[in-house]
């Protein structure tokens, strides 16, 4: 039975995405729970547009390519979420990555905003910033830039580890409002103590849906709260001597 359950977990997968996605074709929006590192990030943005100053996006280091590519692509993924409307307010974020991987990543993200409004010649690069590529020297010109510059708000989203610490304590200094989503245990133990709306684990990767609410990232993200209950009925069966 336990060599083929990752099979049957793979075959519920597929027809909950087959079945969530036909409904959705139909017009039915599935409900998903509330995450508030996500959720308060549209009200933000308007927030931000009405004080004139941008939010900071840090991605992390994750490098493409790497263990680390699923969170730097639903990093990537969420900030493509807010860059139009961040753009419609005029306001665009600043954006910091730790990776050289990244940076035509997100570079890109902008462009093809700006070219969904006509404004191609708007386009700035240097709305997207590359630190650096050693953790630590990120981190501390993230947090540079958080102690320096006009900043609304900031929203750590991204593969860090311990130093994320020394970015959110920099925001915290300054009494800058920010949101945290992070997957590795290193950086959630630094992180936990933040002031600041944290989303753990696997709740980083349904930035896309909670942010851009486009019918394939709700889909994906209901499939994955279907499995997510799956496993642990069948963690509890199994401790309970029941399976």
């Amino acid at each position: 039975m336990t060599s083929i359950l990752p099979g049957l977990l793979i075959l519920v997968a597929f027809l909950a995405l087959l079945w969530t996605a036909i409904r959705a074709r139909r017009g039915h929006v599935p409900s998903n729970r509330p995450l508030p590192a996500f959720d308060g990030l549209p009200a933000e943005l308007g927030h931000s547009a009405e004080s004139g100053s941008p939010i900071l996006f840090t991605l992390g280091s994750g490098a493409v390519g790497s263990e680390r590519t699923l969170t730097s692509i639903a990093a990537l993924e969420t900030l493509e979420g807010v860059a139009d409307a961040a753009i419609a307010y005029g306001t665009p974020p600043i954006v910091t990555v730790g990776d050289p991987t990244i940076l035509p990543l997100a570079e890109d993200i902008f462009l093809r905003a700006w070219n969904r409004r006509g404004t191609p010649e708007r386009y700035n690069p240097a709305t997207v910033q590359f630190i650096g590529i050693q953790p630590a020297v990120y981190a501390a010109g993230v947090a540079d830039l958080l102690l320096h510059e006009r900043v609304h708000g900031h929203v750590l989203i991204g593969s860090m580890d311990e130093e994320a610490a020394l970015v959110t304590h920099a925001a915290e200094g300054r009494g800058i409002p920010q949101s945290v989503a992070a997957d590795r245990l290193p950086a959630l133990g630094a992180l936990y103590p933040a002031d600041a709306r944290l989303a753990a684990g696997e709740e980083l990767y349904a930035g896309p849906a909670r942010v851009a609410a486009l019918p394939r990232y709700v889909t994906s993200l209901r499939v994955q709260d279907v499995l997510r209950f799956l496993i642990v009925l069948l963690v509890l069966l199994k401790v309970l001597g029941l399976w």
